[in-house]
C-alpha cells in the first residue's frame, strides 16, 4: 500500500475538521433554543389565560390571592371557592426522566376532580423541543380533566406520549399526589356535606409545604446530633471500659465517629421533604394503616446499619439502632427497613417501620439510640431525643405571607352534597406499572437478546460461512433499528447514563432505575457484555443508530460512492473526540452547569430513532448531516464523536475475554483482516483494538475464509486436500 501524500493528508485532514466545524455551528443553533429552569413561586405570574382556559376550562368569576400550605389559588364562582389552581413545581418539584424538575400547572374542583392540566416548563429528553411529543404531552395532561382522584381510571394511557411514558407517568403522578395534598390541607376529613374548614388542622399528617433541611432543623422537624471520636473515649471511660475494643476504632478526639439526624417520616409535611411526596406515598402503600416511619441518616465513619440485619442466624436485627418511648425498647430487623436516599449530605439513609400493633406512638416524645458496640458486652447508646413537632409552621420565607393570610377572611368554601373521602389510595408506582404493560417487549426483547448471545457464543462457527455471517448480521441490524429502535423507541443514550449516575443526588429510589424495563434490560445487558467481551456488543449489535448508519454505509457503497478514511495518525486523534463529548456531557450534567440538557443534542439520537425526524429543523439537519457523513466514511459519528462510545470505550479496557481469534502471521506479513475492517480497528501489527471495534466479525470470516486467508490458503496447498487446516492461533 502506497503511504499518502502529505498533501492528500492535509486535504483529509481539512475535510474532518470542516465536518467538525459544521457539526459545532448546528449545535449553537440548536443550543440557543434551550429554555431557562422554571423558578418556584409566582404562580400568578405564569397562570396566563392560554393556561388558565387548559387548567379550569369551564370559566372562573375569578381568582383569589395565592395562599395556604400547600401554595394555591382559589377560584371563585360569585362570593364561593369551588376549585384551587396549584403547581407542582412549587409544592412537591418532583422531576421527571430528567433530574430538573418541571412544572405541571393543575386544577383540582372540591369534589375530588381534576379540572385539568397543563405543563409550562419541562426539560424531558426526549420530549423537548419535539413539537409531535410536546402536543401529545398537552393532550395527555388535558385529558386528565374530570378524572376523580379516589378510584379514577386513566383517559389514556402514559404510553400516548410516544416513547416518553416515563415523562407522562411522572406528570400524572405528581399532579394526583399535588391535587390530593391541596384538597386535603383545605378541606377537614370529617367534612361531610355541611361542615368546612378553610385550613387544616394543626398536626395534619397531610398537610404538606416545602422546607429546606435548614428550616425543618430549625422548627424541629428534624434534628441531629453529632458525635466525635473523643465524645465516645470519655463514655467508654465514665463506664470503665477504656481499653475496650470496640467495632469500629477510635480517631483523634476532633475526629467525627457519626452525625445522625432523625425524623417521624409518617407525616406528609416531613417525610414528603425527605424522601419526596410520590416516594413517601409508594412507601405508605405498600405497609399496614398506622404503620409509622422512623428517617434515621449519618455520615461518618461509624455505620449504624451494622452487619447483622444482613445475618439470619443473628435474627436479621439491626444491633446499632434503636427506638425508646415511655420505658419500652423498640428495634428493628431487616424487614422493617426500606432504603431512602439521603436528604442531606448524609451517606446512610433508611426508613424504619413500627407496626401498628408495636404500642409506638408517634404523638409522643420518643428518643433515637445509635449504640457503639465493641467485644463482648459493650455498648454505648448515643441517643437524641424527639417530639411530633407544629407542622403548620410556615417557613420563615413565607412567614409573613401566612400571617397576612391568616389576618383576611377565610373564603367561603362549599362542599357538594354527596361524601367526600378524601383517604385517597397512593398511586401504582410508576415502574410497576410500566413492566405490566410492556410485557410483550419485554418477551421480544429478550428473545433478541438470546438470539446475540448465541450469535457470539457460536461466532466462530457463524464466520465460516460468510453469506450466512452476511445475512444474520444484516437481518438482526434492521430488527434492531425498525422494532427496537423506531417502534419501541429503547435507544440507550448518554441520558441515561447520566441519570443512572444522578439519581441518588435527586432523592430516586430504586422504582426510577426499573420505570424504563427496555432500557434496564439493555443497559444490563450492555454492562454485563462490556465488561466480559468489549464495547462491540452494544455499538456493533444493539444500537439502532449504529445500525441504521451500518445499514446506509452499505447501500451507499453498493452504489460505488466513494469512501474515505482518514491517515492512522489523523485517526487516533479523531478517536478522542468520543472521549471528550463524553467527558464534557458528563461533567456538566453533575455539575448542574446545563440543568436543561443541551448538550445531550450532541446525540442525534432522539432526532434519528425516538423521534423518527418529526423535530424542528435544526436537530433534523444535524442528524441528517452526521448520517450523511457516513456514507463517506464508515460509522464516522460512531468512532469520533459518540459520548456514549466514549463511555463504554472507556470501560472497554476492563473486559476479560477476547473472543476475536488471530494468528501468528496476522500484521506480518498478513494485512487482510486489518484491510478488512470497516472501522479500522485493527493496528499494522495485527492487534485489534477493542475499544474501536464494533465486533462486526468481518475480520473472523476473513480468518476462517480457507480461500482468502494466506496461512489457511498455503496450509491447504502443502496438504494438497480440502480438509480444514489447523494452524497456529492467538487471541487478538
Amino acid at each position: 500500500m502506497s503511504k499518502p501524500s502529505s498533501r492528500g493528508g492535509l486535504m483529509r485532514s481539512h475535510f474532518s475538521w470542516a465536518w467538525l466545524r459544521s457539526a459545532l455551528t448546528v449545535l449553537i443553533a440548536l443550543f440557543s433554543a434551550i429554555p431557562a429552569a422554571a423558578e418556584k413561586g409566582k404562580l400568578a405570574e405564569r397562570l396566563t389565560p392560554q393556561v388558565m382556559a387548559a387548567v379550569y376550562p369551564a370559566g372562573a368569576d375569578r381568582l383569589g390571592p395565592e395562599e395556604g400550605a400547600p401554595p394555591a389559588i382559589p377560584v371563585y364562582k360569585g362570593d364561593k371557592v369551588v376549585a384551587y389552581v396549584f403547581s407542582t413545581l412549587d409544592i412537591i418539584a418532583a422531576p421527571g426522566y430528567s433530574s430538573t424538575p418541571f412544572d405541571v400547572i393543575g386544577g383540582i374542583d372540591l369534589s375530588g376532580h381534576i379540572t385539568g392540566a397543563k405543563v409550562v416548563f419541562h426539560a424531558e429528553p426526549h420530549i423537548l423541543h419535539d413539537p409531535l411529543r410536546e402536543k401529545e404531552l398537552d393532550t395527555f395532561l388535558g385529558r386528565q380533566a374530570g378524572r376523580a382522584l379516589r378510584g379514577g381510571t386513566d383517559p389514556l394511557p402514559p404510553d400516548y406520549v410516544a416513547d416518553s411514558t416515563v415523562s407522562a407517568r411522572a406528570m400524572r403522578t405528581a399532579l394526583l399526589a399535588t391535587a390530593a395534598l391541596v384538597l386535603r390541607s383545605r378541606l377537614s376529613r370529617n367534612a361531610r356535606g355541611t361542615a368546612a374548614t378553610a385550613a387544616a388542622p394543626a398536626a395534619d399528617p397531610d398537610a404538606f409545604q416545602m422546607k429546606s433541611v435548614d428550616d425543618m432543623l430549625a422548627d424541629g422537624w428534624l434534628v441531629k446530633r453529632r458525635i466525635t471520636s473523643g465524645d465516645v473515649a470519655k463514655a467508654l471511660a465514665d463506664k470503665g471500659q477504656s481499653n475496650a475494643k470496640l467495632e469500629w476504632p477510635l480517631g483523634n478526639d476532633n475526629d467525627l465517629y457519626i452525625e445522625f439526624v432523625t425524623a417521624l417520616a409518617t407525616p406528609t409535611a416531613i417525610g414528603g421533604n425527605l424522601v419526596g411526596v410520590v416516594t413517601l406515598e409508594d412507601y405508605k402503600s405498600q405497609l399496614p394503616p398506622g404503620t409509622q416511619a422512623i428517617y434515621v441518616a449519618a455520615n461518618g465513619p461509624y455505620n449504624f446499619f451494622g452487619t447483622n440485619y444482613t445475618d439470619a442466624s443473628r435474627g436479621n436485627r439491626f444491633d446499632r439502632l434503636r427506638v425508646i418511648q415511655d420505658g419500652k425498647t423498640f428495634t428493628f430487623r431487616q424487614a422493617d427497613y426500606t432504603y431512602a436516599v439521603p436528604a442531606m449530605g448524609q451517606e446512610l439513609a433508611g426508613l424504619f417501620a413500627l407496626r401498628p400493633n408495636s404500642g409506638f406512638d408517634p404523638a409522643k416524645p420518643w428518643r433515637v439510640e445509635i449504640l457503639v458496640n465493641g467485644a463482648g458486652s459493650v455498648s454505648i447508646p448515643f441517643g437524641i431525643d424527639y417530639k411530633l413537632p407544629d407542622l403548620s409552621k410556615p417557613a420563615a420565607a413565607s412567614a409573613s405571607a401566612t400571617a397576612a393570610a391568616t389576618s383576611a377572611p377565610a373564603p367561603e368554601v362549599v362542599l357538594p352534597d354527596n361524601e367526600l373521602d378524601l383517604d385517597l389510595p397512593p398511586p401504582v408506582p410508576a415502574w410497576v406499572e410500566a413492566w405490566r404493560d410492556a410485557k410483550a417487549n419485554v418477551a421480544i426483547l429478550a428473545a433478541l437478546l438470546s438470539v446475540l448471545t448465541l450469535i457470539f457464543a457460536f461466532q466462530a462457527r457463524l464466520a465460516r460461512f460468510r453469506l450466512a455471517h452476511r445475512w444474520v448480521r444484516n437481518g438482526f441490524l434492521s430488527i434492531i433499528l425498525v422494532w427496537l429502535g423506531w417502534t419501541a423507541g429503547a435507544q440507550l443514550s448518554i441520558v441515561h447514563v447520566i441519570n443512572y449516575v444522578t439519581a441518588p443526588f435527586h432523592r430516586f429510589d430504586i422504582g426510577f432505575y426499573l420505570a424504563e424495563p427496555l432500557i434496564v434490560i439493555i443497559a444490563a445487558y450492555t454492562l454485563v457484555s462490556v465488561l466480559l467481551i468489549g464495547r462491540g456488543v452494544f455499538c456493533g449489535w444493539l444500537c439502532p443508530f449504529g445500525a441504521l448508519q451500518e445499514l446506509l454505509g452499505q447501500v451507499s457503497r453498493a452504489l460505488g460512492i466513494p469512501q474515505w478514511n482518514p491517515p492512522a495518525a489523523l485517526e487516533k486523534r479523531l478517536w478522542m473526540g468520543k472521549y471528550i463529548a463524553a467527558a464534557a456531557v458528563l461533567i456538566l450534567a453533575v455539575m448542574a452547569v446545563d440543568p436543561s440538557g443541551a448538550t445531550l443534542e450532541v446525540e442525534p439520537f432522539k432526532t434519528a430513532i425516538t423521534a423518527k425526524f418529526t423535530r424542528a429543523w435544526p436537530y433534523v439537519i444535524y442528524a441528517g448531516a452526521l448520517l450523511t457523513i457516513g456514507l463517506f466514511s464508515e460509522r464516522a459519528y460512531c468512532r469520533f464523536l459518540c459520548p456514549l462510545g466514549g463511555v463504554l470505550a472507556t470501560l472497554d479496557r476492563l473486559h476479560v475475554l477476547n473472543l476475536l481469534k488471530r494468528r501468528p502471521e496476522c500484521g506480518s506479513p498478513c494485512r487482510l483482516c486489518e484491510r478488512a475492517c470497516p472501522v479500522r480497528a485493527i493496528l499494522p501489527t495485527g492487534k485489534i483494538v477493542t475499544s474501536e471495534c464494533f465486533q462486526c466479525l468481518d475480520c473472523q470470516v476473513e480468518y476462517f475464509d480457507e480461500k482468502r486467508c494466506p496461512p489457511l490458503v498455503r496450509a491447504v496447498k502443502l496438504r494438497g486436500d480440502s480438509r480444514p487446516a489447523a494452524v497456529v492461533v492467538k487471541n487478538g
